[in-house]
């Protein structure tokens, strides 16, 4: 969003291993990790955003990976 100053996009495996990230709004997560798709799984993602306001907001959640 136009009301962003920063963000920090952060994905994990089920074994806390770092799969992903960014810290750019236009760039997303393909479901690859080295070169090659992931397993089918559950993966967790954190998103630390701070707003040019001041604000920040930190979320996290699943998401689920079907081939």
């Amino acid at each position: 969003g136009r009301n962003v100053e920063s963000m920090h996009l952060k994905i994990y495996d089920r074994w806390g291993e770092l799969v992903f990230e960014t810290t750019q709004q236009h760039v997303g997560w393909d479901g690859n990790y080295k070169g090659k798709p992931v397993d089918p799984a559950v993966y967790v993602y954190h998103l630390s955003v701070k707003c040019i306001d001041g604000q920040d907001y930190f979320k996290k959640g699943n998401v689920t990976v079907i081939r």
